[in-house]
């Protein structure tokens, strides 16, 4: 039997698996947050399968494909995407280059189930995210 995150048309998607807070996921699932904000990019094709695992033990509670990641330079139109207040975007920039990278978040989908980072052959949770191997 296939594992909810083994589907046969996303076999051949580049998968990552993303730490995110509960309170993030809970809008992506909704659908209000189609913007995650990241200070660095998977250098793999997009678009590419997202895993997120919770924070907190919670495990991996769902998926979303990123048809795209763009460089943000906006930072007032990313706030309406992200849920992220513009100043906030502003000061998680500053520092490391100065980039800040929006993963498109589609087809958000909650798993019946949490998946265990075990069940994935995951040894430690992602600090920020990881490719899946």
């Amino acid at each position: 039997m296939k594992k909810q995150w083994e589907t046969p048309e996303l076999e051949e998607m580049p998968v990552v698996i993303l730490s995110l807070h509960q309170k993030w996921w809970q809008k992506m699932a909704a659908g209000e947050k189609v913007l995650e904000l990241r200070k660095t990019k998977p250098q793999c094709k997009v678009p590419f399968r997202v895993l997120v695992y919770v924070t907190g033990g919670a495990g991996v509670l769902g998926e979303f494909i990123c048809p795209e990641v763009l460089e943000i330079k906006n930072f007032e139109e990313a706030e309406k995407k992200s849920k992220v207040p513009a100043h906030d975007i502003h000061n998680y920039a500053a520092g490391r280059c100065n980039k800040v990278y929006g993963w498109e978040v589609a087809d958000a989908k909650e798993y019946p189930r949490a998946v265990t980072l075990e069940e994935l052959g995951i040894k430690r949770a992602p600090q920020s995210w990881q490719y899946m191997r």
